[in-house]
């Protein structure tokens, strides 16, 4: 696949060192065909960088900003404290913290800097929301073991965290992860490096920031694909272990993990999924199942539809798409039987088919990390979707009893509600923008943040019958444009189409242009393969747009006098065109034209790559060639072959002599860091700085000072610190002409 990153850049913003995610970006823009192109910009600058209205950040279109903090960094740079009288005798401590650098505690005035740039965030975001229409994802980073070890420290920071996420949700347009979705999510307990965090401000290793840069990437393929608007189960080994058919009602096993679980999709179903069952068995079995066994955390009014019966599962899977008036290619299909998946892929390739592993513990570890389960947004009507396809089913049982479409009509007693949008409306209409195609004018995708201020020209469409709310489902955006009301937006979910709805909203834009004195109502429309629907309506009550602009113009006296009018003809003559098709919508899920790669892609993740250490392998993965053995020929001692190991794995190109530089393969300031820090994890040395920044920075000097070199001194440290992190590369450069000159 071509590779069009700059269509899409992520731009990071962090109170650390950030350049470590580079190879994780890179790792998943191959693995998944989605591109990103990755803009580190300077560390320790986030609340400049989120109020700068001009900084790196993406203000619109395509893309994202990513904001890492970990609030114990607010407190690191405060004056140190003043040592005790004693200390002036006392020998030098074994691991000091210097000034300005990683602290044992964070202390009463530590923890008052947090507090402190922790409100300031939050104005920070919210303002920063307010000005980019570009989705923002806040990460709240793990904080130091050693902080979280401390019982003052590791109490206020775990609650400082839940505070920031608690008021960033809270806001439109602002995706936050916390430490729950990345370190605690993949089990990766040693994430963090506290020395190469003294060093240059690295506070994790290669493992934590691939954990880290995984959640990111995988938050943002949340945002730029289609989820799963059903999910169909099976059910023996699948919601319990066991045959009902052959263990009976009392035999099956409903243990803590498939309870867990059930949990999981109830959870989906109270994010908008809806859940149906498949299962070859006796409905009568299944039903009693669901009645006697209260350990079963899910319910059968939880469950859009049953098919219970001994047909093959394309068959069920067929019938409920036309039932629910969906594409199959909207469907993912679970079940732990392999034959059965198989038989479903290929009578339906347009579904999304995930053979579940044997066993409730892998089973629920899989479902945690199959990424098309990921719903970072929620709206009210998400929550209600279950309720309102069953709303749905009566109206269609009352459609079938009436005599015609008026009675129909008639019989629903329709009330349509345009009222001025609010904020707290915001997740719901961008989803709206988002996932309507058919009866849309614009087919412009914004986001929440879009609608973060009321405006009175920006209508919002809620519709209600006798069987109950259908909830918001439309949006109306206008503006006065000299003597007409332009209309910017015009999009109606399909499912209250063809019942009067769409001619009530035009009738009320066409009598709020006569309230405002203005002549017409403009109506421009935007053609779109699959926007004929709102293109056919605009051309049937307002007539053909103009050949010039694609503008359909009407009086508001006539506007607002549009009436509906159930089984009218529609005018014959050709389909409406408004200049030719524009390719803007949303990508189409990669399961609609490769749902068998697509799925096995989301199989590979959830199987292989749901823990820190297998992500960390496969993002970074050693030389081909290290073996305990393997490194440069002229190796001669055991120090000369791990060094050389570790360079490869640092640097990613295996030295061939234990002559070769450091900085003639390629490595940068930062790269040593990462060096020195697992030598120091490996051998408790720091190497010293006259070695790290000159042409004799070899493997072979490097393994001799790792043998010979004593345990440095606090000042030592302290001075190695500050030498390291006022070098720049170019100062690098610099030191290597000096010494080869």
């Amino acid at each position: 696949m071509a590779n069009h990153s700059a269509d899409y850049p992520v731009v990071v913003t962090a109170t650390f060192v950030a350049d470590p995610l580079a190879p994780t970006f890179s790792y998943w823009t191959a693995e998944l065909g989605l591109p990103h192109d990755l803009v580190v910009a300077p560390y320790g600058q986030v609340l400049q960088h989120l109020l700068d209205p001009h900084g790196p950040l993406v203000r619109t279109g395509p893309g994202a900003n990513v904001v890492l903090v970990r609030p114990q960094d607010w407190a690191r740079d405060r004056p140190a404290a003043p040592a005790p009288p004693s200390a002036a005798d006392a020998p030098p401590s074994p691991d000091p913290t210097p000034s300005g650098h990683l602290r044992a505690t964070l202390g009463a005035d530590g923890r008052a800097a947090v507090r402190r740039v922790a409100d300031e965030l939050v104005k920070a975001v919210a303002g920063s929301a307010r000005q980019r229409s570009a989705p923002l994802l806040v990460v709240l980073c793990p904080a130091s073991p050693a902080l979280l070890a401390d019982p003052a420290d590791g109490g206020f920071l775990t609650a400082i965290e839940e505070r920031i996420a608690a008021e960033l949700r809270r806001i439109p347009g602002v995706g936050v992860l916390t430490t729950a979705d990345t370190v605690e999510a993949y089990d990766l307990p040693h994430h963090a490096d506290d020395y190469a965090d003294e060093l240059a401000r690295v506070p994790y290793t290669p493992a934590g920031y691939a954990v880290l840069g995984t959640a990111v990437v995988r938050r943002l393929h949340a945002l730029r694909t289609a989820r799963p608007k059903v999910i169909v189960v099976d059910a023996d080994n699948t919601l319990w272990d066991g045959v009902v058919g052959e263990d009976g009602v009392d035999g099956i096993r409903i243990g803590p993990h498939r309870q867990e679980l059930h949990r999981l999709l109830v959870r989906q179903q109270e994010a908008g999924a809806l859940l149906c069952l498949s299962s070859k068995n006796s409905e009568a079995e299944v039903r009693e199942v669901f009645r006697r066994r209260p350990e079963l955390g899910l319910e059968l009014s939880q469950l859009t539809a049953l098919r219970v019966d001994w047909r093959p599962k394309h068959e069920t899977l067929r019938e409920l798409a036309a039932e629910l008036d969906l594409g199959l290619d909207s469907f993912l299909f679970l079940d732990d039987s392999p034959a059965e998946c198989a038989e479903l892929r290929a009578a339906c390739p347009e579904v999304l088919v995930l053979n579940l592993p044997a066993g409730a513990a892998p089973a629920l570890s899989y479902l945690r990390h199959v990424w098309a389960l990921d719903r970072p947004v929620v709206t009210g009507e998400d929550r209600l979707r279950t309720e309102l396809y069953q709303r749905e089913s009566r109206r269609r049982e009352l459609r079938a009893s009436s005599a015609g479409l008026a009675e129909f009509v008639a019989g629903l007693r329709l009330e349509v509600r345009l009222t001025p949008a609010t904020p707290g409306q915001a997740d719901r209409l961008a989803q709206l923008t988002q996932r309507t195609n058919q009866f849309n004018t614009s087919t412009v995708r914004r986001i929440a943040a879009d609608f973060a201020t009321a405006d009175e020209l920006r209508w919002a469409v809620d519709v209600s019958d006798r069987f109950g709310a259908y909830g918001l489902v439309g949006l109306v955006s206008l503006t006065v444009d000299g003597t007409a009301l332009r209309v910017d937006d015009l999009l109606l979910s399909c499912r209250v189409l063809g019942r009067g709805v769409e001619h009530r909203v035009f009738a009320a834009i066409g009598a709020a242009a006569l309230e405002r004195g203005l002549d017409t109502v403009d109506v421009p429309v935007r053609r779109t393969a699959r926007n004929q629907p709102a293109r056919d309506f605009v051309t049937r009550v307002a007539g053909p747009p103009d050949p010039a602009t694609g503008v359909h113009r009407m009086g508001a006296a006539d506007a607002a006098a549009v009436r509906y009018t159930p089984e009218q003809p529609v005018p014959a003559g050709p389909p409406a065109t408004n200049g030719p098709a524009e390719p803007n919508e949303p990508a189409a899920p990669d399961r609609a034209t490769d749902a068998a790669g697509h799925a096995d892609r989301l199989d590979r993740i959830a199987r292989e790559l749901a823990t820190g250490t297998a992500l960390h392998r496969a993002i970074l993965p050693p030389p081909p060639d290290a073996g305990p053995t393997a490194g440069p020929a002229d190796a001669r001692t055991p120090t000369e072959l791990a060094v050389a190991r570790l360079w490869a794995e640092v640097l990613g190109v295996a030295p061939a002599s234990v002559w070769d530089s450091f900085f003639a393969l390629g490595g940068q300031s930062l790269q040593v860091v990462q060096f020195m820090a697992r030598v120091r994890a490996g051998y408790g040395v720091e190497l010293p700085v006259d070695l790290l920044f000159t042409t004799g920075f070899t493997v072979a000097q490097a393994a001799h000072a790792i043998d010979d070199v004593r345990p440095v001194s606090g000042a030592d440290i302290d001075l190695l610190i500050a030498q390291v992190e006022a070098l720049s590369d170019d100062e690098v450069a610099a030191l290597l002409a000096a010494e080869e000159a």
